[in-house]
């Protein structure tokens, strides 16, 4: 797959990410669970704003990505936490799975991994 391919599907799940998580914010704060429903709206906000406006924030690309990647961690341990209290069966182990994922994809993405991988081999 070719790199420049693979930035736009990163893009991609980004907004994905961060439009599943406005949604459920949304629905959090029409039943009046407030708390939750701020935090998730602040970080998808957030989240959205770095995706879209990183060049005129001065953030490079990679870190814009990398940034997002640790944003949409908590906001998915959230997720997990409040669909479980919610009563769902197996929709929290997608996003508690998901919450440990994308921590590994943010540093996997990171130049540290490969200064490590360079460095190991």
């Amino acid at each position: 797959m070719k790199k420049k391919t693979f930035r736009r599907l990163e893009t991609l799940l980004h907004f994905l990410t961060a439009f599943i998580i406005l949604i459920k914010a949304a629905d959090l704060m029409v039943r009046g669970v407030y708390y939750p429903g701020g935090i998730l709206l602040g970080l998808a906000l957030t989240i959205l704003i770095i995706s879209i406006y990183w060049r005129r924030l001065n953030i490079k690309p990679r870190q814009a990505r990398v940034t997002c990647y640790y944003l949409e961690a908590p906001a998915l341990l959230l997720m997990a936490y409040v669909l479980h209290l919610e009563g769902n069966e197996s929709l929290p182990h997608v996003f508690l799975l998901s919450a440990f994922i994308y921590p590994a994809m943010g540093f996997i993405s990171s130049k540290r991994f490969k200064r490590i991988k360079n460095h190991s081999l």
